[in-house]
C-alpha cells in the first residue's frame, strides 16, 4: 500500500500543474509589504515577551530557593 502512495502523489502533482492557469493577473497592494513587516515585528515582540517572562520567573524562583 505504501508503494502506491508516491505514484498517487505524483499524479496529483502533475494534474495540479496541468490544470493551473498559465498566467495570474494579480494585484499586490503597496501596503501589503508594510503589513507583512508589521506582522513579523509583532511576532518577534511576542516571542521576546513570552520567552523572557518565564525565564525571569524561573530565575527568581531559583534565587528564592537558594536563599533558604
Amino acid at each position: 500500500m505504501t508503494k502506491n502512495r508516491p505514484e498517487s502523489l505524483r499524479t496529483t502533482f502533475v494534474l495540479a500543474i496541468l490544470l493551473s492557469p498559465a498566467a495570474a493577473f494579480a494585484y499586490v497592494d503597496p501596503g501589503s509589504g508594510m503589513l507583512l513587516w508589521q506582522g513579523l515585528l509583532a511576532a518577534l515582540g511576542a516571542v521576546i515577551v513570552f520567552v523572557r517572562s518565564p525565564v525571569k520567573a524561573i530565575r527568581s524562583l531559583l534565587d528564592r530557593l537558594r536563599r533558604k
